[in-house]
């Protein structure tokens, strides 16, 4: 019996340290103890999104994607960009070396003890398919993750990053009225101010919302049809009633941060940015050769885009995605604001 209780209390022992180090891992020294749960489209994605053959929707898992990605071994990662990515980049003010493992990964590897990314490329706060399903129903799958047990229900210590670039829910607008286009606004923000009402209800005591970057400035609409980017950075109007619908529904509550991608955005890449870190402010760093093609596309073996030899020269990596650099840069003119936010 004796035996059997001291092998038993190694064993414990032994868990405890496995764990120990697999926290350390992940974080840094000295830092608070805080848990991170993300949700939202590619700006947020870590590998969510099912690994298939290249296509638009899985291009994450492909070359150049990651290509830049020190931390993971330059090789794509799911990432929507040459490198790390807008969650990524907050969980480092948090104290965490980079975000949350994806969800996907949870019964591979288990649940890790910094948090979960829900957040799924090609997602919308309203629109989504079962491979990238909304932000509700992100919302719902951390819901039964803490109610089966398997995340705990004490959420005090949790930050929660909500985070869209709005290609899916705004990528008609150009085709709709005025009238419809504020319906769609008011229909999304909706849904996120519900999101946020979700988490906090469950426990979360700070959310940070990213405003809505201008979509006008973004390679996706700011490129012709010939290739030429004219720098009028157009179509601002959704952008601008989005981000005002945020702030009556949503941002007067002090316990929810502003991540303000618009400002961020227009002092970067906009028509008269005040930062020449970036060279090239409007253009992909990885762009199709057509409009209506993708980067990393691959016909008939032959690479469909063109790559820039300098990505930390470039602000955005794809059509809408920001490079590594341009991440890095975004976040780091809020950090600390964040940190006052955070209390850290």
């Amino acid at each position: 019996m004796k035996l059997r209780f001291a092998a038993a209390v190694v064993f414990a022992l032994l868990l405890l340290l496995l764990n120990a180090g697999h926290v350390e891992s992940r974080r840094h020294r000295d830092s608070r103890q805080y848990n991170m749960f993300v949700f939202g489209d590619e700006f947020a994605d870590t590998g969510n999104y099912p690994e298939a053959d290249l296509t638009k929707a899985t291009r994450a898992y492909y070359y150049p994607y990651g290509s830049n990605d020190k931390v993971h071994g330059a090789t794509p990662s799911g990432r929507f960009s040459n490198g790390l990515v807008l969650s990524d980049f907050v969980a480092r003010i948090l104290g965490l070396d980079e975000s949350p493992p994806a969800e996907r990964k949870r019964e591979q590897d288990g649940v890790d003890p910094s948090g979960m990314n829900f957040a799924v490329g090609g997602a919308g706060v309203v629109e989504g398919t079962s491979e990238a399903p909304n932000l509700g129903t992100q919302v719902n799958k951390l819901k039964r993750l803490v109610k089966h047990g398997i995340i705990d229900d004490d959420l005090t210590d949790t930050v929660a990053l909500i985070a869209f670039s709005g290609r899916r829910d705004y990528e008609r607008f150009k085709d709709m009225t005025n009238i419809e286009v504020k319906a769609k606004v008011q229909d999304v923000t909706d849904k996120i101010a519900e999101a946020v009402d979700q988490l906090m209800d469950m426990g979360v005591r700070k959310v940070m919302v990213t405003s809505l970057p201008p979509l006008g400035c973004t390679p996706w609409l700011s490129r012709s049809e010939d290739g030429v980017y004219d720098g009028k950075c157009d179509s601002q109007k959704v952008s601008s009633i989005h981000n005002e619908y945020l702030e009556e529904k949503v941002f007067q509550n002090e316990h929810v941060f502003n991540l303000d991608l618009k400002a961020a955005f227009n002092h970067y890449a906009g028509p008269s940015p005040r930062s020449k870190q970036f060279k090239y402010r409007l253009e992909s760093c990885c762009e199709s050769f057509e409009q209506s093609g993708y980067c990393g596309q691959v016909q008939d073996g032959e690479e469909q885009y063109s790559l820039g030899s300098k990505p930390d020269k470039f602000f955005y990596w794809d059509d809408i995605n920001p490079t590594h650099a341009g991440w890095k840069a975004v976040v780091k003119e809020s950090q600390e604001s964040i940190k006052n936010f955070l209390d850290i």
